[in-house]
């Protein structure tokens, strides 16, 4: 190409304000305008012979323009408005006019590119909005290993903030990979996390320390899919982190501090509470060492009752004056700052109380400034009761007081569970005094009222049959030996239900027995049963217990009775009777003697074992055999009368065994 034509291209060129640049068959750069340099942030030196593919394709995809420029050399023609999208940002475009020109039978590639001033604008806004923000803005588009496999990121835009918390700029990471600049992301979590965003789509948010220059530093970031990249917006939090630590630090020195108190207190109170008493004068004594500890005008502690329109109130139990016990009273729950309490929660107005609680009569009524209680709650987990300061000034030492009447709330709940389990427990005993005397009564009642008339019709009806026996039919003898056989079962029972009600009035005397000597003793008292039954009984060995002489004869007496009553037809009934020294497997450790009564008649269900010593209850119809099913009952009650306890083994058609359990004193 001539001189002359040179000139004229590279003055057309220079004259232009859209970036331009000149090139040749090779893509050189022949000549190019500071609009160009100043587009692709060039020194006007630095771009001449250089090829301008290489030039930009640090930043646009250059295959596309390579396949563009050959068409048009070849084909000799211009293309207009030809746009390219940056690797960096998709909304980052370049378009430009290309066009073939001829000179001196040589081919070049002039380049005029499109300027639009609203967009350049607005992007170096934008720019300056990135490069100024507080918070760290990055793209990292995906890498992939052969296998498809994303194995690391390429850093492909940065605003400043995100480089400079690591000492660095972005021209120095701008380019390059995320295991080049920050490989801590692969130890610590986030390369997992930028992942799992560019496979599934769904944003994640993370805080992390990290360790820079042996300072910690604290990141709080988010994660966005864009395309194939993540854009990761971060923030540098080290600051409000360590305010936070440090705050965290000094409240565990606070509540350390605020333990130790309590302990001293506790010890202190510790010292005291064996001397204040019980019920009142405990919290009396309580509340008075409060108020000197503390210099408080009030303090009060009530529980909480219901007046006669079901309304709570709070009654008081013990008040404290100016350093003086003062007269009990009641007062509202509603308006006042006890509501709160009442609830469940600690409440604490140390000024300006009658402000806060303008319709508290009993605040105004005090004169009270300053306000703090805890609640007493009940081992249900309800609350009972409060405790509570009042002062007709400002409360200043808050942590002390409050410390002083959280231990003194937990003391006053267990004194307050004590004091409602002995109101209880005489609750209990005046209805079991009121229940004693209703069954003296009733003894009373069936000693007399019912066996007079009982003994009238057993009188009339041996009489009649004494008088007019000739005169009456089988039938009627029959009838009449009916009514005098319900007559007597019913005296039986009448005196078996006496016997077993007078258990626990009886006097109570225990006495050195040889009970090999009583068993001799009721043998002689059954000899016509034993006889009649053509019975034995064999007894081994026995202690010498203390018992209730009366009592313990009764025992046996129904246990060897029960044994010939249930004895098998036409089998001559065995009663066997044993003891020896056993430890009880359900009291461990402790010592018993063992007693069995042993028979050989018709046994019973073992899961009978223990209906058989409830009142009235029989396994066999009053046919098949006689009683009034008091007797095993009695027996019950006699053991328990001595500590023990009995037991019975059972089995159809084989026999029975009856264990006592005596301890051993």
């Amino acid at each position: 190409m001539s001189v002359s034509k040179t000139s004229t291209i590279e003055r057309i060129i220079a004259l232009a304000n859209e970036p331009m640049v000149l090139l040749d068959k090779d893509f050189a750069i022949l000549y190019a305008n500071a609009s160009f340099h100043i587009k692709f942030n060039l020194p006007e030196l630095a771009s001449k012979n250089r090829n301008f593919l290489e030039v930009i394709e640090s930043s646009f995809d250059t295959h596309p323009l390579k396949l563009l420029f050959w068409d048009v050399l070849k084909t000799k023609s211009i293309v207009k408005e030809y746009e390219i999208n940056s690797k960096n940002s998709e909304n980052n475009k370049i378009s430009f006019n290309v066009e073939a020109i001829e000179a001196d039978g040589e081919t070049f590639l002039l380049l005029a590119f499109n300027t639009n001033k609203e967009t350049e604008q607005l992007q170096s806004f934008l720019q300056s909005v990135l490069n100024s923000t507080n918070y760290g803005i990055a793209s990292y588009e995906a890498m992939y290993n052969n296998h498809g496999m994303i194995n690391d990121f390429r850093i492909t835009y940065t605003n400043p903030e995100v480089p400079r918390n690591f000492g660095l700029e972005p021209k120095d990471v701008i380019g390059k990979t995320c295991r080049e600049v920050y490989p801590g992301i692969f130890k610590n979590g986030i390369f997992e996390k930028m992942v799992k965003c560019v496979e599934t789509g769904l944003p994640d948010s993370y805080e992390i320390a990290a360790i820079h220059n042996n300072k910690t530093l604290w990141l709080n970031a988010t994660i966005e899919k864009a395309g194939n990249a993540v854009a990761v917006t971060s923030k540098n939090i080290t600051h409000e982190k360590t305010a936070a630590l440090e705050i965290e630090a000094i409240n565990a020195l606070l509540l350390n501090k605020n333990k130790e108190l309590e302990q001293q207190l506790l010890k202190e109170f510790s010292e005291s509470f064996y001397s204040y008493g019980n019920g009142e004068e405990f919290f009396s004594s309580l509340l008075l060492e409060i108020a000197t500890k503390t210099k408080m005008d009030y303090v009060l502690l009530g529980e909480v009752q219901l007046n006669e329109l079901g309304e709570e109130i709070i009654k008081s139990i013990s008040v404290i004056a100016f350093g003086e016990i003062a007269d009990n009273f009641k007062y509202p729950i509603k308006d006042g700052p006890c509501d709160e309490v009442i609830k469940g929660h600690y409440a604490c107005h140390p000024r300006d109380s009658q402000k806060l609680f303008p319709e508290s009569k009993t605040l105004s009524d005090l004169n009270v400034e300053g306000y703090i209680a805890y609640p007493l709650v009940g081992s249900s987990g309800k609350v009972i009761g409060l405790i509570s300061v009042l002062h007709q000034s400002e409360i200043h030492d808050i942590a002390y007081i409050e410390s002083l009447l959280r231990i003194a709330a937990k003391r006053s709940e267990i004194e307050f569970e004590r004091l409602q389990n002995e109101k209880l427990l005489e609750m209990k005993n005046k209805e079991l005094e009121r229940q004693n005397v209703e069954l003296a009564s009733f003894a009373y009642i069936s000693s007399h009222d019912l066996q007079e008339p009982l003994r009238k019709i057993q009188l009339f009806a041996s009489r009649i049959l004494f008088k007019e026996k000739a005169n009456f039919s089988d039938s009627s003898l029959a009838y009449f030996q009916s009514i005098t056989n319900a007559a007597n079962r019913m005296q039986n029972l009448i005196e078996s239900l006496l016997n077993y009600s007078s258990m626990d009035a009886s006097e109570i005397h225990f006495v050195p027995t040889d009970l090999n000597t009583a068993i001799d003793d009721i043998k002689n008292n059954m000899t016509d049963i034993l006889e009649k039954k053509n019975a034995r009984v064999e007894v081994g060995k026995l202690p010498t217990l203390s018992v209730i002489p009366i009592q313990f004869q009764q025992l046996l007496t129904n246990l060897i009775s029960n044994g010939l009553k249930y004895s098998k037809p036409d089998v001559p009934p065995v009663i066997k009777i044993d003891a020896e020294l056993v430890t009880s497997e359900e009291l461990v450790g402790k010592q018993f003697w063992k007693l069995d009564i042993a028979d050989n008649g018709i046994g019973f269900p073992q899961e009978y074992e223990q209906q058989i010593f409830e009142l009235f209850k029989r396994l066999h119809g009053k046919s098949d055999y006689e009683g009034t099913g008091i007797g095993l009952a009695i027996c019950k009650k006699i053991v328990q009368k001595h500590d023990g306890f009995i037991r019975a083994q059972g089995i159809p058609g084989v026999g029975s065994i009856f264990s006592i359990y005596l301890p051993v004193v």
